[in-house]
């Protein structure tokens, strides 16, 4: 273990995307086996000293930011094995924490394996992204990371060690677990509140019959620390379709995505290899244009919306998916003149450049301001998004503040940032966020749904479960920290420990 304790030294683990500012720690542990882990966590915990895991700091929720106590690196457990052919369809891989995502997918790739989670931030590390159950632009298809997880190993705060096979532990009907650790049995019952059954990041996952896997996935570095996974891969795609379409109603662009839903759906459940199927549906609305239109001059002045849309090819049968996607659009009423179409891997690139262009752009004006975003992450049932954004749109117009609205409109979900520029603006942001937050549950959806609660959403998630849902999440993570030194005010507020 490498302890760090100049100030100017650990100064660049103070700070990720999130742009809340006042992080500290007395020293920061640079772990650099499993071993070192299991040995410093019992004696933190002995001391009390809180922990915070810190990965490659790309959050937006400060999950990863520590305010006092230490702060334990992964960055040196950066390990990716082999890929393990398991037969024509599925291999596995199996990587430390510390990896990269971008690393990982290249090594998937470089043997025709694809790692589907998607996320934004390639730089990040798989031990945030399992932390949070990150999802990304091809979620639509494919998922979330809690999809391709496989098994983990997890260090806890006592110093036993778990491995956690995927389909070994199930919780019954009473929410209890009983599971196996390098120091015998342990035995947790699950929180009792409901969450939505739909895409989601927010609170310990608690579903009916839950897996054990899945309950740390998503727990935001508070119930023990991940230090390896095996994860799933698929084939990867012999080629990819795509196209920027821009409208010039937000309707209409609602109008082309169910119908796009409508037939994927469709071309799923028959397995038509020669159908329009999308991998993804991402939207941008005409704030979040107009903030790269220096960029992409393409992108037309009267916009009030835009749809990204790919498709992945697996067979040589790429003329006749083209042609039902023109057909498709063409049938829409728009003219296939005015589309952006990427017919390669390397079009495709610039459009995923294009879509990560604006939350880079989003994350430039934070710091500069140096005032924390408010950027929703919800997701509602299918059927309620226009009511959604409609919402957001008249708190927009009342505040009068900055505001673009993005994201995976295959899912329902999409992250609308209000951005301030003082503190008196913040504090109008956070008022508006609590009113979506709440809309967003009234409709049956969720205030999280790939970015986690971390420490800056608290009073969101209290609009889904409600304080006694906190004491809940407090008596749960004890039962695996004792000490309660992981993680301190992620999920739920520490004054509940």
């Amino acid at each position: 273990m490498i302890i760090k304790k100049d100030k100017d030294i650990i100064q660049n683990y103070f700070e990720d995307n999130s742009g809340l500012r006042g992080s500290y720690a007395d020293f920061a542990a640079i772990a650099e086996n499993e071993q070192d882990v299991a040995a410093f966590l019992p004696e933190m915990s002995d001391k009390k000293i809180s922990v915070t895991v810190a990965g490659a700091l790309t959050g937006n929720t400060a999950s990863g930011l520590g305010f006092g106590g230490a702060v334990l690196s992964l960055e040196k457990l950066n390990k990716i094995g082999n890929i393990e052919k398991s037969d024509d369809n599925t291999a596995y891989i199996t990587v430390q924490s510390g990896a990269r995502i971008q690393d990982i997918k290249d090594k998937a790739f470089s043997e025709g394996w694809m790692y589907p989670p998607d996320p934004t931030e390639k730089n990040a590390y798989i031990g945030g992204n399992i932390a949070t159950n990150a999802s990304g632009g091809r979620g639509f298809k494919f998922g979330v990371t809690r999809d391709y997880v496989q098994s983990l190993k997890i260090v806890f705060t006592d110093g036993s060690s778990a491995f956690i096979d995927r389909g070994k532990y199930f919780a019954d009907a009473d929410g209890n677990i009983n599971f196996e650790t390098s120091a015998g049995k342990k035995t947790i019952t699950l929180p009792r509140y409901k969450l939505p059954v739909i895409k989601n990041a927010a609170g310990y996952y608690n579903y009916p019959h839950a897996d054990l896997i899945d309950v740390f996935i998503g727990s935001d570095g508070t119930l023990g620390v991940t230090i390896e996974a095996k994860l799933r891969l698929i084939p990867h795609f012999k080629e990819v379709f795509g196209g920027i379409i821009f409208f010039n109603s937000r309707e209409a662009a609602y109008d082309f995505v169910k119908r796009v839903k409508e037939i994927s759906k469709k071309s799923k459940a028959e397995n038509d290899k020669n159908s329009v199927n999308a991998m993804s549906l991402e939207y941008f609305d005409k704030n979040a244009l107009l903030m790269i239109r220096g960029d992409y001059p393409v992108i037309p002045e009267n916009a009030e919306a835009g749809i990204m849309f790919e498709q992945d090819i697996y067979d040589d049968n790429f003329d006749i998916l083209m042609s039902k996607w023109v057909d498709l659009i063409e049938q829409s009423g728009i003219n296939t003149d005015e589309v952006w179409f990427a017919s390669n891997m390397a079009e495709q690139e610039e459009f995923r450049l294009f879509r990560h262009r604006i939350p880079e752009r989003v994350n430039e004006r934070v710091k500069k301001n140096k005032i924390p975003k408010v950027g929703t992450d919800f997701a509602v049932p299918e059927g309620k998004l226009a009511e959604m954004v409609d919402f957001c749109d008249e708190e927009f117009k009342d505040a009068g503040l900055f505001n673009l609205t993005f994201g995976h409109i295959g899912e329902n979900h999409l992250h609308a940032n209000i951005i301030a520029s003082n503190e008196q603006e913040y504090k109008k942001t956070k008022e508006m966020y609590a009113r979506i937050a709440q809309k967003a549950v009234k409709l049956g959806g969720t205030v999280s749904a790939e970015h986690g609660i971390g420490k800056l959403k608290h009073v969101f998630l209290e609009k889904m479960v409600g304080e006694e849902g906190f004491k809940e999440m407090a008596k749960f993570k004890k039962s695996l920290d004792k000490a309660a030194i992981l993680g301190q005010d992620n999920i739920f507020p520490k004054k509940y420990l």
